[in-house]
């Protein structure tokens, strides 16, 4: 071969070159169009002669390059003579097809950290982002982008360079350029389930600043934000007005100073006694824990305002209708909106001035927080230090005495019928997995059990029962035919404790290779330690089941009921595992079902959000009422509990509270004396008998 330079207009692909022009990307060629513009063309051509006409010369290796620089001459930039830089080759047919191979098959792009440090290296010598953006045909956000991630913390990038993480996952890092926040993110993540989980990196570098779409965010605005000295860190893709407010005590600062201002505003127009501000979007307990409440009388609606009330209430009950008809969820979705803007109105018609007695007055006052939408709203509730009660009419028109609050009246076992019927396949999958981990934990932790169990699955068969086995036991112990479930989720409280369990058992019997060797090394271990063997075997041998549906299995609810278990001590939702599977709708119908006021609060929220509060509220780390708290604590989906059937009586069974309170850690009960008496062993077979 021999190095040389050919006009442009003589060049042409060669028919042999395994990579076609129509393949080519228009994005990657314009793009390699601008580097050939700025720095020339880097790498010859291969070519030669072409078959039948000698004036041209066929390009076998270089297709792209080629296009582009027939990009640079339609644009005018290059002209048809344009000396193109190539390698002439003499042989046409096999070392044109094997050079060609070799060069697209060998050719291996940039990774994403050699990109990122290319871009720091020519900036650093003087070019701008647009400069950069501009030679590579790339555009100026994808520039800053890939320099945000060229600043990552050294073991982030050092992993992402080595292809130990996903360019997905360095840019959930990059969301910040505060390295202490990077590197606290990685020591939590980088060996845990959540490795290589964008979204669960993304929120645990979020709960350390404030978003931008924050209500408390709204409310101070950007620009004055930022004149105070706040920073943002806005994320590789986020829009305008996005991103995360890392200085999150200026935010604070500056919305009590306008909370402030407006409260006295407030306070003058109401004539209250005071007006306090607080900076969240509802009151926390802390701050009426040492008032009473106090519920003044209202004006009557005018009787324009009660027809238009009438007209909404003839509605609701339409749509509800509607609702249950419908199978399109679009359609469902508009009238839940409608739903939503009609309960506002109806709220708001009800909503008269409010009569406080100039003797009360002077003792009664509310807070302003924020709304939803970033603007100053006074709480329609009013509270005082002093023991001053609302009329008896007031108390008549509402049924409630003083103090009582509308969340009081919620039944905590309310039914949950219908709430989470459509549930994503994978997640159905994985707490059926969960509820059976939850069990086998239980029955791990009694061998009594487990041996009757164990004895009544082997001698069933033999005893003259060839039917079908409804139990969900497959105790001979064969494929339990495990769904797939959720994955890059943590694992459940149960499946750890079970780990804990089997670590915590002694296996050197099990590496014995001769099996009656083994058998015997087994047989030597004491009553106790074999026992549990039995137990932590028996319950590897459940099948995942529910309490409904398809995974229905109501023989383990019975063993569930027998045990007493209590499944919220053992699973909690978390929003990788629970919430960010459901939809938006679904996540409100359970913090209704906790409390009646969060669906309002949270309407306006992303789904994101929404997620990550109902995590928090359900684990009890939200702030809220003691009796809110403790209805989150208990909530479970219904196909997780272990209940008993439904049955004419109502027969209250199973006393295995105290194995549930040895697994939660509390005083031990020693085996054998949990046994049921007869009388409410009878009447346990006898409900499942008749469910049957």
């Amino acid at each position: 071969m021999i190095t040389t330079t050919i006009p442009f207009a003589k060049l042409r692909g060669s028919d042999a070159n395994v990579r076609k022009s129509s393949t080519y990307a228009a994005a990657g060629i314009a793009a390699l169009a601008a580097s050939i513009e700025g720095h020339g063309l880097l790498q010859p051509l291969i070519v030669s002669p072409s078959r039948g006409r000698k004036s041209l010369f066929d390009v076998h290796a270089g297709g792209r390059r080629l296009a582009a620089l027939a990009l640079l001459v339609e644009a005018g930039k290059l002209g048809k003579d344009h000396p193109v830089e190539v390698r002439l080759c003499e042989d046409e047919d096999a070392a044109a097809r094997e050079l060609s191979l070799a060069e697209n098959l060998l050719h291996e792009p940039m990774t994403a950290a050699e990109e990122c440090t290319a871009y720091r290296d020519i900036i650093a010598e003087g070019a701008s982002a647009e400069d950069v953006a501009r030679r590579f045909g790339v555009t100026v956000r994808h520039v800053h982008g890939r320099m945000r991630l060229a600043e990552l913390a050294e073991p982030i990038f050092a992993a992402l360079a080595e292809g130990t993480i996903t360019l997905d996952v360095a840019m959930a890092y990059g969301a910040t350029s505060d390295r202490a926040a990077q590197l606290s993110a990685w020591e939590r993540y980088s060996d845990s389930w959540a490795a290589d989980n964008p979204q669960a990196i993304r929120r645990a570098i979020a709960e350390t600043g404030l978003s931008g779409r924050d209500p408390l965010a709204l409310l101070v605005g950007e620009s004055e934000y930022q004149a105070a000295g706040g920073r943002i860190e806005r994320d590789l893709f986020a829009a305008e007005g996005e991103g995360t407010w890392i200085d999150a005590d200026i935010a604070r600062d500056l919305a009590m100073k306008k909370l402030t201002f407006e409260a006295e505003v407030a306070q003058l127009a109401t004539k209250l006694a005071w007006v306090k501000p607080v900076a969240a979007t509802r009151v926390p307990y802390d701050d009426t824990r040492d008032l009473q409440g106090y519920f003044p009388d209202h004006a009557e609606p005018s009787p324009e305002a009660q027809d238009r009330m009438a007209e909404i209430e003839r509605r609701h009950e339409e749509i509800e209708e509607e609702i249950e008809q419908t199978e399109d969820e679009d359609a469902a979705q508009a009238l839940y909106d409608e739903q939503e803007r009609l309960s506002a109105e109806y709220d708001a018609l009800r909503k008269t001035d409010v009569i406080i007695p100039d003797e009360d007055r002077e003792h009664v006052g509310t807070f302003l927080v924020i709304g939803q939408d970033g603007t100053p709203e006074l709480v329609d509730r009013y509270y005082t230090a002093a023991k001053c009660v609302r009329s008896d009419s007031a108390q008549a028109d509402t049924g409630e005495e003083a103090g009582d609050s509308a969340s009081d009246a919620i039944d905590p076992e309310e039914e949950q019928a219908g709430l989470l019927d459509a549930l994503p396949r994978g997640l159905e999958e994985q707490l059926a997995k969960d509820r059976r981990d939850i069990l086998a934990l239980h029955i791990a932790h009694d061998p009594a059990l487990a041996l009757d169990l164990a004895i009544f699955s082997l001698a069933r068969d033999q005893a003259g029962h060839f039917g079908y086995s409804d139990t969900g036991c497959s105790i001979r112990i064969t494929d339990r035919f495990e769904p797939a479930g959720l994955k890059d989720i943590p694992p459940s409280g149960a499946r750890e404790q079970l780990e804990q369990v089997r670590v915590g058992l002694p296996n050197d019997w099990a590496l014995i290779e001769d099996s009656f060797a083994s058998f015997l090394a087994f047989r030597a271990l004491d009553e106790d330690t074999r026992a549990s063997w039995l137990a932590y075997a028996v319950s590897q041998s459940l099948q995942a089941s529910l309490a409904s549906g398809e995974r229905n299995k109501p023989f383990q609810s019975g063993l569930g009921v027998l045990l007493g278990i209590d499944v919220a001590r053992h699973w909690r939702p978390g929003a990788e595992s629970f919430f960010d599977r459901l939809k938006k709708r679904q996540i409100l119908g359970v913090l209704g079902e906790i409390d009646p006021a969060m669906p309002g609060r949270y309407a306006l929220a992303k789904k994101s959000e929404l997620a990550s509060a109902a995590t928090k509220l359900c684990s009890g780390d939200a702030i809220v009422e003691p009796a809110i708290r403790e209805r989150a604590l208990r909530w479970v989906p219904e196909q997780l509990a272990f209940v008993p059937p439904v049955s004419a009586d109502d027969t209250s069974v199973g006393d295995g509270d105290e194995a549930s309170a040895d697994i939660a850690g509390e005083e031990e009960v020693p085996a054998g004396e949990d046994e049921h008496e007869d009388d409410e062993a009878d009447a346990l077979v006898a409900d499942f008998a008749r469910a049957a």
